[in-house]
């Protein structure tokens, strides 16, 4: 049984939903959603959840380095949103070993999401 079918598509949306009323309000992350519209990007990350999870593939949005190059998402963005990610799992009752099973597949995104640093060139020909 996958992880999808072990939480349940109404606990996914509800993790979801709550997820991102903290998120856009949150001192640290919050800054990456002005002018966004919490409800459309909430719709899209219930699918990418639940397809995350082993549900049904029903995204359609942007893949995800595409969705977050233009944002300047750093390590301690990602920290946040995985420290604000396991409080909402825990406060809407996902047992423990089900929301480490989620957070670690979050953690595997993370290539995806960072911006790739720009090297200096040190090699300068004189």
């Amino acid at each position: 049984m996958n992880l999808f079918e072990q939480i349940g598509s109404e606990t996914i949306e509800k993790v979801i939903t709550e997820f991102y009323i903290r998120a856009f309000d949150d001192i640290i992350i919050g800054h990456f959603f002005f002018g966004k519209d919490r409800l459309d990007i909430t719709k899209k990350q219930i699918d990418f959840a639940i397809a995350m999870l082993g549900g049904p593939r029903n995204y359609n949005g942007k893949p995800l380095e595409t969705a977050h190059e233009a944002l300047s998402i750093r390590p301690p963005h990602f920290g946040r949103r995985q420290v604000l990610m396991a409080d909402v799992l825990s406060e809407c009752g996902v047992e423990e070993d089900l929301a480490k099973g989620w957070l670690t597949m979050e953690e595997r995104l993370r290539p995806l999401i960072f911006k790739k640093a720009i090297k200096p060139d040190c090699n300068h020909s004189k």
